[in-house]
């Protein structure tokens, strides 16, 4: 007779509490987490019929929310915009995910995000749109560095780019977040995003360093809106550059840094540069990651890892730079 594991009785549990709590919006981490793990579980290595328990709850609970948001959306104008955005942000938890595909419930987020002050996750194409417009004017102008710094960012490899943008990020301490890559922007999502992390990024991207560009607050600084922040191709540029002066190849650092953000967002980049990947977005939570991307042929993958196989990664991944750098300097 199988025997459930504990793993999945303790999520059905607090699926259970969930559905009683339905609407609390202080629920909706712990949500978040039962989803990602049952969505891991779906993916993962584990046998067909614990696959088979994974779906079926993702899927009943998905059904639950389906009809909540029906009944808002027959009388939306009782719900004040904050109600209206916490349930776009549950709908989220089951977009993109490799369920089978419900077209009533894909037609019902888009209805709930057409609501007037229902912001839309969407929301940085406006910023997208205007940071493109001032470093395709600089880009258009042949004799412009700016110029050369963009074409050279955009064959940067994900690696290197994620690197910077974690070292960026460590400051902040972020326990949750999405990262996606649009064309040549980076769009950095989280809840937990304030006024005063936009500050210190800002301030942070503001040092002049050498070999990148000066200071320009029409041109290098973060766009940032409600809960998202969006680095463009100079930012990039000046993170990069800010590694080659603060390499250290110390067998004792490399191993007391395997764990920090910087190094594990590159290893996620090593796995993305490997698949050829174009576009992707990494959702990032306190104890999984996953990283949803496209090869170049248009072929969609996603992949998940829990924090510690994606420490014993880049650990990994550290010592055999450094053995290559050990070898490289023996001959």
């Amino acid at each position: 007779m199988f025997k459930e594991p504990s793993a999945l009785v303790a999520a059905r549990a607090e699926l259970a509490q969930a559905e009683e709590n339905l609407g609390d919006p202080g629920r909706l981490g712990q949500l978040r987490n039962v989803i990602t793990f049952l969505l891991r579980e779906i993916s993962g290595d584990a046998p067909q019929i614990e696959k088979e328990i994974a779906k079926n709850l993702v899927l009943r609970y998905r059904n639950n929310v389906l009809s909540e948001v029906k009944a808002i959306l027959a009388s939306p104008d009782s719900y004040e915009p904050e109600s209206l955005a916490y349930w776009n942000k549950v709908m989220e938890l089951f977009v993109g995910a490799r369920l089978a595909d419900d077209p009533e419930f894909i037609a019902c987020k888009e209805q709930l995000l057409a609501r007037r002050g229902c912001p839309s996750n969407d929301g940085p194409r406006a910023a997208d749109v205007a940071v493109a417009n001032k470093e395709l004017h600089v880009a258009g102008r042949q004799d412009d560095p700016y110029s050369r710094i963009i074409k050279e960012v955009r064959t940067t490899l994900h690696a290197k780019s994620l690197r910077g943008i974690g070292q960026s990020l460590e400051m902040l301490r972020l326990r949750a977040f999405s990262l996606e890559k649009k064309g040549d922007y980076f769009i950095l999502r989280s809840e937990s995003l304030t006024a005063t992390h936009e500050w210190i990024l800002r301030n942070n991207l503001a040092e002049t360093i050498l070999d990148a560009p000066a200071a320009d607050p029409n041109s290098t600084q973060l766009t940032v809106g409600d809960g998202w922040l969006c680095y463009g191709p100079l930012d990039i540029a000046r993170l990069n550059a800010r590694q080659g002066k603060t390499r250290d190849n110390r067998e004792f650092e490399q191993t007391r840094d395997a764990d920090k953000l910087a190094q594990l967002l590159r290893t996620l980049g090593e796995h993305l540069d490997s698949k050829g990947a174009t576009a992707f977005k990494i959702s990032w939570a306190a104890d999984s990651v996953s990283v949803e991307y496209q090869t170049p042929n248009g072929v969609p993958d996603r992949k998940t890892f829990t924090v510690e196989k994606l420490q014993q990664l880049a650990l990994c991944s550290r010592f055999r730079r450094s053995s290559r750098s050990a070898s490289i300097g023996v001959r």
